[in-house]
């Protein structure tokens, strides 16, 4: 007697009927929302090797950042763009004679429309029949010919495998309407399109983001425009859905009730996201305006990286003067009638901000340690603080 053969009499190996169990969640989003908290908690790791303030910049800068990217890849795979359920008694599977009080829900993404049937049998019908379906119709992305065949569109094909494999007939009942495409019934060629185009501006805004955390390490402005563009694409995308769906709802009427559709969970995630980001991108617009030393240290960036390095002669450090209209008693420099010749053209060494926004930033000109142009000189040009207010 061999290992394999102890306690098998029939002298074969065991075989058992397969368990099928309902699905539970969406594995997909779990997958990418697990990606995203592991990249969070690698970076909590390394948190404690900043100091106390750093480590709470550093937090809130990682923290918004995945935030925002899981967001976007959650509502590009997410099946929840337009959901509705009804309540209803239906027929369970052809066949069969049986009813069933079911619960029948439906859940259309981007890329698929996901339908659910829960139930049990009525009047003690069906007792040991377990019904809890959830079946997904892809149709990514080829429309197809007319027809059920090898050359119809995915939607189609999944719709007959579904019919061969004998799934109950409300699944069946909703499928087809998303199959049929002639006339005014042409809703999957409606949700296809829209999905199509939703699905590349995301894709389009999660790059957008690479770069935004690309540009946080250099340029604080470029971070907020690109974040502006990521939220404004999120918005783009919910109108387009809005848009591009067809004008006409899809309403399926069944026996004790009707199911309707309405906005889901992903569609408000992204327009809300697509807000958050644009205001984040305005704050960190007016920051950099305003406030640009205190946006670097939050940032961690080097806020010298901004500006360019300038020469101002006397005559250009007395107009900047006249213009800002400040008294002869605040602006304290030296005359240069009053010194000798040879640094009558000498000048100040600044700082200038790379901007062409002047008339909303707080400093245009960077107050530096005065540097003296002239090496051998002996009277030196020192930038007065009211240049720079």
């Amino acid at each position: 007697m061999g290992l394999f053969d102890f306690g098998r009499l029939e002298g074969f190996p065991s075989r058992y009927s397969p368990q099928q169990t309902p699905v539970l969640f969406d594995v997909v989003e779990v997958l990418f929302i697990t990606i995203f908290l592991l990249i969070l908690i690698a970076f909590i790791c390394i948190f404690p090797g900043y100091s106390k303030k750093r480590s709470i910049y550093v937090t809130i800068k990682t923290c918004i950042s995945l935030t925002i990217g899981c967001f976007l890849i959650v509502e590009n795979f997410g099946q929840e763009w337009e959901i509705g359920t009804v309540e209803t008694i239906v027929p369970y599977k052809a066949g069969n004679n049986a009813e069933i009080n079911s619960v029948i829900g439906i859940k259309i993404g981007l890329r698929s429309v996901n339908i659910t049937l829960k139930g049990e049998g009525r009047n003690g019908a069906l007792p040991n029949e377990i019904i809890n379906y959830n079946e997904r119709f892809p149709w990514t992305w080829d429309q197809g010919r007319f027809g059920y065949g090898p050359s119809s569109g995915l939607l189609q094909r999944s719709l007959r495998s579904a019919q061969r494999r004998g799934l109950p007939i409300p699944i069946l009942w909703v499928a087809e309407y998303f199959a049929i495409d002639g006339e005014g019934i042409r809703f999957g060629r409606f949700y296809r399109t829209a999905g199509w185009y939703c699905h590349i501006l995301l894709w389009t805004a999660f790059s957008c983001w690479i770069v935004s955390n690309i540009m946080l390490q250099f340029v604080s402005r470029y971070t907020a425009y690109s974040i502006g563009i990521v939220g404004g694409l999120q918005i783009l995308t919910c109108i387009l859905w809005v848009i591009i769906r067809n004008e006409t709802p899809l309403i399926i009427p069944f026996e004790n009730g009707t199911l309707t559709l309405h906005f889901g969970l992903h569609f408000w995630m992204s327009l809300t996201c697509g807000i958050f980001c644009i205001i984040l991108a305005l704050i960190i617009i007016y920051m950099d305006l305003r406030y640009p030393d205190n946006l670097s240290e939050f940032l961690g960036i080097d806020p010298l990286d901004q500006y360019d390095e300038c020469v101002l002669s006397p005559d250009e450090i007395r107009t900047i003067a006249q213009n800002k209209k400040i008294a002869d008693d605040t602006l304290e420099m030296v005359s240069i009638s009053d010194t000798n010749s040879s640094i009558r053209n000498s000048g100040m060494l600044l700082m200038k901000r790379r901007s062409s926004i002047k008339q909303v930033q707080k400093y245009h000109f960077r107050k530096p340690v005065p540097v003296k142009l002239e090496e051998y000189e002996d009277v030196a040009v020192y930038e007065n603080q009211s240049i720079a207010t």
